[in-house]
């Protein structure tokens, strides 16, 4: 079986792949929030849109850090864009050719990965993903607030969850996130939604040192899914 990576790109961001094909979750590669909002970047994009080769992005709901505007007109118009119709023109006017609605109850099929979109409560149209590799299961919870509708991904026995921590504007804070872990009882529980606004980020060990599994991922850095599955 092809052997399954993951690299934390920032903010909700996130690489997949397993040697063949790359599925980026939510890129933020410019300082857009910056010019708009007055909110820069704590770190550095880890390569520019350019460098980005991915066959197909996911974009989980239509703000500027997971539909990055200033971003996306220099990527590859070769990839497939798959977001909540809500995101639509944002992406149109951005340069985006390939597009694909992909809101709550949609599936795709990108090589040997197998995407859901699942429900998530924010203050945009958003989704989570539920992404299948093989054997293994992970959620991507991408921006939102608890909900005990959420309780019900129980039932794609996720191996691993990537769920966001911050607390502010629109998503759940540590505890909302420990408590919906300890419901959906992942093999490992990755924070996430950190780490990139001073004015709207967490301690990710609040939330790593309570739960069973809590691995936080260095930014930037490729880790073997089965390797952190492994280690806990």
């Amino acid at each position: 079986m092809k052997e399954l990576k993951i690299r934390w790109i920032g903010q909700g961001g996130y690489l997949l792949s397993d040697g063949t094909t790359e599925l980026c979750i939510d890129p933020y590669l410019s300082d857009v929030v910056n010019r708009v909002a007055g909110r820069g970047r704590m770190v550095a994009p880890p390569f520019s849109p350019e460098e980005l080769t991915s066959d197909a992005v996911i974009c989980t709901h239509n703000h500027l850090d997971h539909v990055d505007i200033d971003a996306i007109p220099q990527m590859n118009k070769d990839m497939l864009f798959l977001a909540p119709t809500d995101a639509e023109q944002t992406l149109r006017k951005c340069g985006v050719t390939r597009y694909q609605p992909f809101d709550e109850g949609a599936t795709c099929r990108v090589g040997d990965f197998s995407l859901t979109a699942v429900y998530a409560e924010h203050s945009a149209p958003a989704i989570g993903v539920i992404v299948k590799h093989g054997e293994r299961t992970l959620y991507f919870s991408g921006d939102t607030e608890y909900s005990e509708r959420l309780k019900e991904l129980a039932a794609y026995c996720v191996d691993v969850m990537v769920i966001c921590i911050n607390g502010r504007l629109g998503n759940m804070n540590v505890e909302e996130a420990i408590r919906l872990t300890e419901a959906i009882r992942p093999k490992v529980g990755i924070p996430t939604h950190y780490g990139m606004f001073e004015s709207n980020t967490e301690d990710p060990t609040k939330y790593t040192s309570r739960v069973r599994g809590g691995v936080a991922l260095e930014y930037d850095r490729e880790y073997s899914v089965e390797e952190i599955l492994s280690h806990v």
